[in-house]
This record gives structure tokens, C-alpha cells and sequence, in this order.
């Protein structure tokens, strides 16, 4: 698995944007939930969306 940097380049809305974007790249017939996708393609991007939820 790839380590996440500290620090992301990216800001929340960057991230929030990206991912609504990347489902369009999400092929709903593989059985994997988009978010799941998201995390497994876009790691540093899932965990700017993480760290701003759980805050």
C-alpha cells in the first residue's frame, strides 16, 4: 500500500471536486463502491476527504 503524505497538495475543495469528478471513471458494474475506488486510486485525495470529515 502507498504511504499518504503528511502534508497533501491538495485542499478540500480541490479533493471534494476531484472525487465527484473521478466517478466518471468509476465502472459501477465492478461491485467496488466508488469511495472504495477512490481510496485504492487517489490515496493522498481520500485522505484530505478524511481528515475533513473527522474533524
Amino acid at each position: 500500500m502507498k504511504q499518504v503524505s503528511e502534508k497533501p497538495n491538495m485542499s478540500l475543495q480541490e479533493a471534494e471536486e476531484h472525487y465527484q469528478l473521478s466517478s466518471e471513471n468509476y465502472d459501477v458494474d465492478s461491485g467496488e463502491s466508488h469511495l472504495a475506488y477512490y481510496r485504492e486510486k487517489h490515496p493522498e485525495n481520500y485522505q484530505v476527504l478524511l481528515t475533513n470529515c473527522l474533524t
